[in-house]
């Protein structure tokens, strides 16, 4: 072979080399018991990791983390929403890096085998996660830690590759738990201005911020209140936001506390999303960064604005054109898509442009495993570093249970990928449910029936029924009866007041439950009340396909809060023997109430508590010597 021919074949190599996607995973605290320090508020967990050295080429870094339910004996899930804070310190630094911040679920009424996960990428920070670094999962909190816990795992899932640009540097420009609404303190005192001068080979730069509110003032600031912020560039904003977050819409739902309520940019069970605004800091020259928030005082402050920013200054991006594909968000089996899937409807993906050009077409690739391939010509415009969703219009369906779900992206702008490996991903598609082509809508009214509206439309968004909130009477059971053609469909109950069918916060709303009947008032599906915003639920018809009934019984208690009287709603397809058990809280083994039912179907039970200790207790139903449902109670002077 000459040596022309061995360049050639050399040359080759090297591209496919550089377009080599090969992922690897670091776990830093693998299934770790993770508990509170009451003595101290906060509780470390510090663990030496080893991470790729720092002549590999790292396209992306994701963080992986898990919660699961203690598998301890006489430990259950926590019970607060604490503030948890993901902190590496590299080898030969002092520097401490919050790389992830995390925000616990109300964990009171998980199930032993509860499990949720979620993911944020940290990709920002691959020039630190290098080598020997301590990575320092810190819990928050002052809850008893003899009973109560959570396992934890966290993942750095790395993708090897061509980085989009090359980081240069990384600048921790402010850090604190800032008092908010302090006139003698104002948080402006802290938030000042950052002068910085940019690497001479720096091409542009990012501001990253994890900020989150905390604390509770007479306006309910700074965890329940609205307020915005501003971030300058060289005394000019180029990023304005309310940090504020919607919570009803919660994938992890329901939980044991207030989860629907709006919060300072975040909510119980949630891995927080970092805020990343693109600034012009370039080819040496000096800056100044700086972060404003809304004017705000009170006369007793105890607000408080827990804020981590950095600017990280990147080198010349790779390439003009080139799109990566984030994620499929359905079909998929992801726990943080669970509210809308699965589905046999319209696909939904989420694209990321990489490239140094606006991207403005592309061809989408995408098929069930064992189809043919479905191909779309996207045309749009997307920024460098901004994502985008986008819907393909045909449906997916398949009669397999599941399926692999494959989506790929092909000729950005036209010209080839400038790093073809992140172009293509699967995800799992789950059938649907069948339903029949009859179907009975059964909606019982909580005493608040102008919060909602329920509607089923087909996959293009077409309305073929809906009933509005002025068609709803307060407690009272509407039963709709539907014929529908062949196809894919959704169930959709919207709750303006953010608090479902019943929440125990807001008791004197009462209590409704919603349910999908056949004609032969058998449940094909059965929803939780305690839902939040919204109910998605995707289904297909296909005459002749046989359909399955709700093999669980549903049931839901009112009267988490209460001075006495707390009731069960019980509805089950086939009759079984129920047992119900109100014990202690936190001695199980004191059962207080013990009540059986043989062979029953349906019903509302109610129970008086008014003569016990005012203190707080378990209720649990148990079917056949399974436990299905586990709530708590207050009970209240």
């Amino acid at each position: 072979m000459s040596k022309v021919s061995l360049f050639f074949y050399a040359a080759i190599f090297a591209v496919l080399f550089s377009n080599a996607q090969t992922k690897e995973h670091v776990i830093s605290h693998n299934e770790e018991i993770i508990v509170t320090d009451p003595s101290k508020g906060a509780n470390s967990y510090k663990r030496t990791t080893t991470f790729p050295s720092s002549d590999k080429d790292i396209r992306q870094i994701k963080l992986l983390l898990t919660f699961e339910c203690p598998d301890k004996d006489k430990m259950r899930c926590a019970d607060w929403d604490y503030v948890d804070h993901i902190n590496v310190i590299p080898k030969n630094d002092t520097t401490t890096y919050e790389i992830a911040r995390m925000l616990t679920p109300y964990g009171g009424r998980f199930q032993k085998d509860w499990i949720f996960k979620w993911e944020v990428d940290v990709t920002d920070f691959s020039e630190i996660l290098r080598d020997e670094v301590v990575v320092d999962y810190i819990h928050t909190g002052y809850e008893d830690n003899k009973t109560r816990g959570w396992k934890v795992t966290v993942d750095f899932e790395i993708t090897y590759g061509t980085p989009v640009a090359k980081p240069l540097a990384i600048h921790k420009i402010y850090d604190g738990n800032y008092s908010y609404g302090d006139k003698n303190d104002p948080i402006e005192n802290h938030l000042k201005p950052i002068s910085l001068k940019a690497n001479a080979a720096t091409a542009f730069s990012k501001v990253k911020v994890h900020q989150t509110g905390h604390g509770m003032d007479k306006n309910g600031c700074g965890e329940f209140c609205d307020k915005w912020r501003d971030i300058l560039f060289n005394g000019e904003v180029v990023n304005h936001k309310d940090i504020w977050m919607k919570c009803g819409d919660n994938p992890l739902y329901p939980q044991a506390g207030t989860w629907i309520f709006d919060r300072a940019n975040w909510c119980p069970g949630y891995l927080l999303q970092p805020d990343e605004v693109l600034i012009a800091a370039k080819n040496g020259e000096e800056y100044t960064v700086d972060i404003n928030m809304q004017s705000y005082e009170t006369e007793k402050p105890s607000a408080k604005e827990l804020l981590v920013a950095y600017v990280i200054e990147y080198g010349e991006i790779a390439s003009a054109n080139d799109v990566t594909l984030l994620d499929i968000i359905k079909p998929s089996a992801k726990l943080n898509y669970s509210r809308i899937n699965p589905t046999g409807g319209l696909p939904v993906i989420k694209v990321k442009n990489n490239g140094s050009k606006p991207l403005t077409k592309m061809t989408i690739k995408y098929y069930l495993e064992g189809q043919k391939a479905k191909k779309y010509k996207w045309t749009g415009n997307i920024a460098f570093g901004q994502e985008a969703q986008i819907t393909l219009p045909e449906e997916v369906y398949a009669a397999e249970d599941d399926l692999k779900f494959t989506v790929e992206l092909e000729r950005p702008n036209g010209k080839r990928d400038g790093f073809e490996a992140d172009n293509t991903l699967s995800s799992t598609y789950q059938k649907p449910d069948i339903l029949p082509q009859d179907i009975v809508l059964r909606f019982k009214t909580n005493k608040k029936p102008r919060q909602n509206t329920y509607r089923v439309e087909d996959s293009f968004g077409n309305v073929v029924f809906k009933k509005d909130s002025t068609d709803l009477m307060p407690d009272h059971l509407h039963m709709d009866t539907l014929k529908l053609k062949d196809g894919s469909y959704s169930f959709i109950v919207d709750d303006t007041g953010n608090n479902g069918l019943e929440f125990w916060f807001n008791a004197k709303e009462g209590a409704g439950n919603v349910k999908i009947l056949d004609t032969l008032g058998q449940a094909i599906k059965q929803f939780k009340s305690d839902f939040g915003k919204n109910i998605t639920y995707n289904f297909v018809v296909r005459n002749g396909e046989e359909y399955s009934l709700d093999p669980n019984p549903s049931v839901s208690m009112f009267g988490a809060r209460t001075d006495g009287p707390v009731i069960v709603d019980y509805f089950a397809n086939k009759a079984q023997e129920v047992k119900i058990y109100i014990t202690e809280q936190e001695n199980p083994k004191n059962i207080v109430q013990a009540h059986m039912y043989q062979n029953f179907k349906e019903g509302i039970l109610e129970y008086d508590l008014s003569y016990l200790p005012k203190m707080r207790y378990t209720i649990m139903v148990v079917v056949n010597g399974e436990t299905i449902f586990k709530n708590r109670i207050r009970l209240k002077e």
